[in-house]
């Protein structure tokens, strides 16, 4: 009787035992998971706003090589050609701004003013735009890196 006893006790200690360390296993788990999961929410925002960023300054360099095929035309005396780059020019910076964060646009606001100075230049059919299209092309460079 004292055995059976016995053996009816260890039986639930090692049962208790087992249940206590397969619950703080499972505990463990959870909270693992748990930081991992805020691991990469914070890494997937990163992400999204390096693309962002990205997308913004790809915009930007085919606003300048717009903006190079404008001043090549209004070297050349083709202002109608020029007019047309300097709009795919303009659309792309429109396209940078409205996916630039708020510190971006601020940046980026001059710049457009600029490219509607540009586009009135070369409506007027006025050679000296070329100064203006050279200085805004060396900003979008400096601006892209």
């Amino acid at each position: 009787m004292i055995k059976a006893l016995f053996l009816l006790v260890l039986l639930a200690g090692a049962f208790g035992a087992g249940y206590l360390l397969g619950a703080a296993g499972t505990t463990e788990v959870k909270k693992s998971y748990s930081t991992f999961k805020d691991e990469m929410v914070a890494k997937t925002r990163g992400l999204e706003t390096e693309v962002s960023t990205m997308r913004v300054r790809l915009n930007l360099v085919e606003a300048r090589e717009f903006l190079s095929a404008a001043h090549e035309e209004v070297k050349q005396k083709n202002f109608g050609d020029a007019e047309m780059q300097a709009a795919k020019a303009k659309e792309r910076i429109a396209k940078a701004v409205s996916l630039a964060s708020d510190a971006q646009k601020k940046t980026l606001a001059p710049i457009q003013s600029e490219i509607d100075s540009i586009q009135e230049g070369i409506r007027k059919l006025d050679p000296k735009v070329i100064g203006k299209i050279e200085a805004l092309e060396k900003e979008l460079e400096e601006t892209t890196g």
